[in-house]
């Protein structure tokens, strides 16, 4: 088990709802859910249509830093860069990064896969380093001038929080001073015809998160970090997020991922039937993020924290792998 607490040092993050987290925060308490749009794809003469919850790509451009690396990147790169952006705010050294996915460079690597079947000899080299998992983490060090340890995780949306585990181990053995954890996902007809198949009520959105965690004090402390809870089936699924919610203390703001789908969330809503003080569900607002699903659980906590709440509690049901439970609070210190 990590030791704990690590302390937040900056976050941020691109939502459906804005180019960052005080956007994300604001449409989360208020209830804005974000708008809808429609993706499109030809099939055998047929247009096939898709609800998603998009980025508004003329407030990212605005909110982008610039470097020549972001000329060539991916959507999914964009989010992940402007979200660490804000998240590590001035200089850092010794830093290490983290990156989260469940999906990855879906975009590029559909373009890619496209070119090729429709002549091999002309598929562009130039969109294949953007198609491998690892591709955000690199520009994300590239742009920081990080020569510390990079990572990139796969695996379900409670993953982002595997990396705050390894974050503690890094900065509690002396290998960096600070780590930085970034999730990002993009939309594409792939990822959303994927998605609907597990229910019809799940609209994907796209974005990323990141936070910059020190053991050095900080307004912010994450004070317990519980799990994983694994789990391989639907039975062990369901004791799982039981065990993770029972390791929850019983006040404070809870920030759930609850989806809107009663199939999908039935176990997290049985888990939590007792809760009974003040909870956000950032994915009914802001659309099923798979692998951002977590981090913007988490800065919409940070965020209610720095708006009057003194603890947050962030529920992690997973996907098919393992859930967590992380408890946010003021420093005591």
């Amino acid at each position: 088990m990590p030791a704990f607490p690590l302390y937040i040092h900056g976050h941020g993050a691109v939502s459906s709802a804005g180019p960052d987290s005080a956007a994300l925060y604001r449409a989360v308490s208020e209830n804005i859910v974000a708008p809808t749009a429609e993706l499109t794809r030809e099939l055998g003469g047929e247009t096939i249509r898709y609800a998603h919850r998009p980025v508004d790509r003329a407030a990212l451009k605005d909110a982008m830093p610039k470097h020549p690396r972001l000329r060539r990147a991916s959507d999914v790169t964009k989010f992940a860069v402007t979200a660490a952006h804000q998240a590590i705010g001035g200089e850092r050294r010794n830093i290490g990064i983290i990156v989260s996915f469940l999906n990855g460079c879906v975009n590029y690597s559909n373009r890619f896969f496209g070119e090729v079947l429709e002549d091999p000899a002309f598929a562009s080299p130039i969109l294949f380093p953007e198609t491998v998992f690892n591709a955000p983490a690199s520009h994300i060090a590239a742009y920081l001038d990080c020569d510390g340890p990079v990572y990139t995780l796969i695996g379900d949306s409670a993953t982002w929080f595997s990396a705050l585990a390894i974050a503690e181990e890094w900065i509690s053995g002396g290998l960096v001073e600070g780590c930085l954890i970034v999730c990002a996902e993009e939309t594409d007809w792939l990822t959303l015809e994927a998605l609907g198949l597990y229910s019809e009520k799940l609209i994907a959105t796209e974005g990323a998160a990141a936070i910059y965690v020190e053991a050095n004090p900080s307004p912010i402390a994450i004070e317990t970090l519980n799990g994983p809870f694994c789990y391989t089936d639907a039975t062990e699924r369901r004791a799982s997020i039981g065990e993770a919610c029972e390791t929850l203390e019983k006040t404070g703001l809870l920030i759930d991922g609850l989806t809107g789908s009663p199939r999908i969330d039935k176990d997290e809503s049985a888990a939590t039937a007792a809760w009974h003080g003040p909870r956000l569900s950032p994915a009914q607002i802001l659309g099923e993020g798979m692998g951002i699903r977590l981090g913007f659980q988490t800065v919409a906590a940070i965020e209610a924290i720095q708006n009057g709440h003194e603890t947050a509690s962030i529920l992690a049901a997973g996907g098919n792998q393992q859930a967590y439970s992380v408890r946010l609070g003021k420093c005591r210190k």
